[in-house]
């Protein structure tokens, strides 16, 4: 082994101490301008140099004293080799930067000191000096004329000065890439959706852009979708709003909704669904993304335990940024992460007799048109729950009507609006046997509010009404025994009609009745062949619609028999959406249940919406509602019959579309 003396030591040091500094990593920071006046924008430049690729974090930076933060950006990451000849021989050196621009606006006048910076790279610490910025009183502060040196002229612009070539040359390489990382923001947004372009932040307006972190995201992804609930966990029936946006750095050339989200466990309530995309901008961990909303949804959990929101997935086809433009169409698929969402049970105590399964805040009043009726006319009644939360699941509450009122109908119209308000409107028909004063009882209705986690009971005023003697001739009147006489006779008038005798002149001959007989058979003949061309005609155009049912309704079938009813309330639902697009002229029912109605020609829609919509609710109950309502659903109206109903609805639907 060959003995190092002290002096071969020595060199050796030297060298890997001069190896160690030449790789070392150095942050500069640059502020401009360094001078300016109150309500200006100061531009802070953080740039990490090495002469080797290194990995760092995103520097935060936006709390100084004297400025307000408006935004920051990753201006990316280059790298530039040097070849340069020494001694006859040759070395190549590298250089690696990474750039952050970050955004200021001037609040205080006086001496503004920029602290002590602090970035994480390759693990270890870098740290800058502070610095100090002048801010006066008037805004829009000139900058100060740069001195001039040895005779050096001073110039309007540095681009128009000859002596800006001798500074460092990868200063300029990095100016004429950030200028051209500017130009491509501004062509961002042209893409799909007709975004906006992305402005200038030098031409901004202050505040404008919001800002956000977003933990473990990868920001080298073309895009990313972000789901977002308002609530981890929630009462069951509270409300919980969840939205999906798409993020993206790129110009979104197509894109495809390849699964829309099942949403199992919940009554959904669609607050949008946008049919195109609307660009906005946005900051994320320091980076310029176009943000579009893609859902909404109101979602109420139907039952306590842990649920899931599963995932929404896109398939776009993306051109992303690069220093020359924009790149090669590239197709990607994305996914939403799940949220797990716990689902507490309702409190059994202090549970009032009059709760039906509310939750939110809820008032309650009741309405009649009119003090004064006369007996055996109907008098509606409207009794109306309103607030918010999902009054779709509220059911009618238990009234104790007076002996001299009888039900004669009710039926009831429900609404979900965008803003999580939505009401229940039940009109009660009754009718008064006698005359005299009749008292309308108060109505009790109880609703569990999730924020004071409690139960709360409302009710009505008791008020009284005044009941006149029927009206004579009324249908609904009760009849007296010369009534009834009267009536027998007018039906026994009805019945046997006199009848009007032909005279014998008009009755066809002999000789006229073969060419008679002739046309008639003709004109039989043709009309059997119209209706077999249109039934073959329709044959050809509808097989597709009346497979689907009679599959779907096969599944309901197997749904009953195994007493699977949220199964049977759930595919309900989509056959009911299914034939009901298709009365509106739709191949899919991508919209709203109440805007089908709004397609649908006039002839559809005085047969089909009081009854579509009566099956609707029933099995939207049946297959979404809580427990205790989908019981009651359950309990008036049989699983067996409704699924008669159903089938009968459904498949006099299919055989009278064109």
């Amino acid at each position: 082994m060959q003995k190092i003396g002290k002096k071969s030591v020595l060199i050796l040091f030297f060298q890997v101490f001069a190896v160690m500094a030449f790789a070392a990593e150095t942050l500069k920071v640059e502020i401009q301008p360094e001078s300016v006046g109150l309500g200006d924008t100061v531009q802070i430049s953080l740039t990490v140099q090495s002469s080797d690729d290194f990995e760092m974090n995103d520097p935060q930076l936006s709390d100084i004293a004297g400025l307000k933060f408006l935004q920051g950006q990753n201006a990316g990451q280059s790298s530039s080799t040097r070849m340069n000849f020494v001694n006859g021989k040759t070395d190549f050196s590298k250089t690696v930067s990474q750039q952050y621009i970050f955004q200021f606006e001037a609040v205080k006048a006086g001496i503004v000191t920029i602290p002590a910076i602090t970035v994480e790279v390759n693990g270890k610490q870098i740290r800058s000096a502070p610095q100090k910025i002048s801010v006066s009183q008037n805004s829009q502060a000139q900058r100060q004329p740069r001195p001039n040196i040895a005779g050096r002229p001073q110039f309007k612009d540095d681009e128009d000065d000859p002596f800006q070539a001798d500074e460092d040359m990868f200063a300029q390489l990095m100016k004429q890439r950030q200028k051209m990382l500017e130009e491509v923001q501004r062509q961002m947004g042209q893409g799909l959706g007709g975004g906006r372009t992305a402005p200038n932040f030098n031409q901004m307006p202050n505040n404008q852009i919001p800002s956000r972190t977003i933990e473990n995201l990868n920001t080298n992804e073309a895009f990313f979708l972000l789901l977002e609930a308002d609530k981890k966990t929630v009462y069951e029936g509270e409300q919980i709003t969840a939205t999906w946006h798409i993020y993206t750095r790129g110009n979104l050339d197509s894109l495809d909704r390849a699964k829309f989200p099942d949403l199992k466990g919940f009554w959904k309530e669609i607050i949008e669904e946008v049919p195109s995309l609307q660009f906005t901008e946005e900051m994320v961990n320091g980076l310029m993304y176009k943000k579009a909303l893609l859902a909404a949804h109101a979602l109420f959990p139907i039952k306590p335990g842990k649920t899931t929101i599963d995932e929404f997935k896109i398939k776009a086809k993306v051109r992303l940024p690069t220093q020359f433009g924009w790149g090669s169409q590239q197709e990607y698929t994305k996914a939403s992460k799940r949220a797990e969402i716990t689902v507490l049970p309702l409190p059994t105590e202090g549970k009032p007799l009059s709760f039906s399964g509310a939750v939110g805040q809820f008032q309650i009043q009741t309405q009649v048109d009119g003090t004064q009726f006369p007996a055996g006319q109907p008098i509606s009644l409207r009794v109306r729950l309103e607030g918010q939360g999902n009054a779709k699941v509220i059911e009618l509450p238990e009234i104790k009507w007076p002996e001299n009122l009888e039900v004669y109908d009710t039926k009831s119209e429900s609404k979900f609006f965008k803003d999580g308000l939505s009401f229940k409107e039940f009109e009660i028909l009754v009718i008064a046997k006698n005359p005299g004063e009749v008292k309308i009882p108060q109505i009790n209705f109880s609703y569990f509010d999730p924020t004071l986690k409690q139960y709360i009971t409302k009710s009505t005023e008791e008020f009284s009404i005044n009941i006149t003697e029927a009206v004579k001739g009324s249908s609904l009147a009760p009849l007296k025994a010369s009534d009834k006489v009267d009536a027998q006779k007018a039906e026994a008038e009805k019945v046997f009609l006199p009848v009007t005798e032909l005279s014998s002149s008009w009755l066809p001959t002999a000789d006229a009745k073969l060419p008679i007989l002739a046309s008639l058979s003709m004109i039989a003949i043709i009309a059997v062949i119209a209706q077999f061309l249109l039934a073959l005609k329709n044959l050809r155009m509808a097989p597709q619609l009346s497979f689907k049912v009679e599959t779907k309704l096969k599944v309901l079938e197997g749904a009953v028999k195994n007493k699977d009813y949220r199964l049977f309330g759930a595919e309900s639902i989509n056959l009911l959406y299914l034939v009901t697009a298709h009365l509106a002229q739709e191949q899919s029912a991508t919209q709203d249940w109440a805007a089908l109605f709004y397609k649908m020609p006039e002839n559809y829609r005085q047969s089909y919406e009081k009854k579509l919509n009566e099956l609707f609710d029933y099995f939207q109950m049946v297959g979404f509602a809580p427990e205790p309502l989908r019981e009651q659903a359950l309990s008036r109206n049989a699983p067996e019959e409704m699924l008669k109903e159903i089938k009968a609805t459904t498949l006099k639907i299919v055989s009278e579309l064109p």
